[in-house]
């Protein structure tokens, strides 16, 4: 399984093209499609997923979409109304107006698990930097990776001041859905560096 990190417009969000033989997902199109659908256009794209619905991780989404119309949008239940609306997703905030144009395939909801190039991707519901946030956990041949959206970061974690967050579910959140995981598992985070589970437990001052 090969990992491609891209951090993206505006903000630099991370998005990540994963991929296995000639399949691939992407997880948070937040900006620049053309990037995006450049290194993804010789995989056969199954899956657009989301780790929450704020506009710096879904301002690519309609070119992405777009370009590769099977590939099965996901996100939180939770969050579904989010990509339709710039005030949810807080792109009005910043001036921008996001709203998907397309359908989402898939509802996610904690412990569902999809389907990947032989691999499972299991879903993780991690509230608390908003109330749909959610993980998504492979366990492969080689190490396990979660991809933690804006919940985990290398020595810190999402911020909760924003409308839906909430200090006390993240925290919550980590210590009984990320930190239960293995240590070895790699984190690949929604923003800046990549950190593992054994660090985490180490060293992140939020979590003691």
């Amino acid at each position: 399984m090969e990992i491609l990190k891209m951090p993206v417009a505006p903000i630099g969000a991370n998005c990540y093209i994963v991929s296995e033989a000639d399949e691939a997902f992407i997880i948070d199109p937040g900006g620049n499609a053309e990037k995006i659908i450049r290194a993804a256009k010789n995989f056969n794209v199954r899956y657009i997923l989301l780790t929450h619905a704020h506009f710096d991780h879904i301002g690519g989404l309609n070119d992405i979409s777009e370009a590769f119309p099977d590939a099965k949008t996901a996100v939180s239940t939770f969050e579904h109304d989010w990509l339709y609306s710039p005030q949810l997703n807080l792109s009005e905030d910043f001036g921008l107006t996001s709203v998907f144009k397309g359908k989402v395939a898939l509802k996610l909801e904690d412990g569902m698990t999809l389907d990947f190039a032989g691999t499972k991707i299991k879903v993780l519901h991690t509230p608390g930097h908003t109330p749909g946030s959610t993980c998504f956990y492979i366990e492969n041949s080689g190490k396990p990776v979660l991809f933690s959206g804006d919940t985990l970061f290398r020595s810190s974690i999402g911020r909760t001041d924003l409308p839906g967050g909430n200090g006390r579910k993240i925290v919550e959140s980590i210590k009984t859905k990320l930190l239960t995981l293995p240590d070895e598992t790699v984190v690949y985070p929604g923003h800046d560096e990549n950190t593992s589970i054994s660090l985490e437990k180490k060293l992140n001052p939020f979590l003691h």
